[in-house]
């Protein structure tokens, strides 16, 4: 296998970029620097990019996330056939697609037992944006944090980035942004909550313009 997909095996779990939405996949076949994997599921209403065209293709090898470019070869029944460009490069936390809002969340310092309530802004496989009533934290506080996505929950231990008093008496709550190494299990629940997430804010939008 060459230097530039020495990263990726066959059945590797991917993330694929089209025109702004990414996906969760696998990696079908791998030869030399092409790449064979699923055709996206129709409800993502991604359509196939021309020949030619290039891909970002993201996947974790914990304790990193990588990305790599590729281009479009062509199609093999519902199959896509890719070219890897270049060699992979780290992914830095700044390109974590970030999304969500209004979810409920749980803070506490982590040598305390007492919880605050909070509220998602937005969240990413890299950190956590939320409001909450009453500044109790400050910057580079340890700091532990319950999610709830969906139907399920995950857990993790972090650091308080920054924070914002609130501009009262304009605004009612205060700001806390809190970064954190996950799970690979839980980056893939955050993926996932946000694909869901897409796709229905852009359910959301199509019925309003309809």
């Amino acid at each position: 296998m060459p230097q530039n997909a020495k990263h990726l095996t066959v059945g590797s779990l991917i993330n694929p970029e089209v025109q702004g939405t990414e996906w969760e996949t696998r990696v079908d076949d791998l030869e030399d620097d092409i790449l064979l994997m699923p055709s996206p599921a129709p409800e993502l209403e991604v359509g196939t990019p021309a020949v030619g065209a290039q891909i970002a293709i993201a996947w974790n090898r914990p304790p990193h996330r990588y990305r790599v470019r590729t281009e479009m070869v062509g199609t093999i029944g519902e199959r896509w056939r890719l070219r890897i460009l270049g060699e992979p490069e780290p992914v830095t936390r700044r390109t974590f697609f970030r999304g969500g809002g209004g979810e409920a969340a749980l803070l506490r310092h982590e040598e305390d037992t007492q919880w605050q309530v909070a509220s998602v802004h937005d969240i990413s496989e890299a950190a956590l944006r939320c409001a909450v009533d009453e500044l109790q934290f400050v910057e580079g506080d340890p700091i532990h944090a319950r999610v709830t996505l969906g139907d399920g929950h995950f857990e993790v231990s972090g650091t308080v980035l920054l924070t914002r008093e609130a501009d009262k008496p304009t605004e009612e709550t205060a700001e806390v942004v809190i970064l954190y190494t996950l799970s690979e299990s839980q980056a893939q629940q955050v993926r996932r909550y946000l694909l869901e997430w897409q796709l229905a804010e852009r359910r959301r939008a199509s019925a309003d313009d309809d």
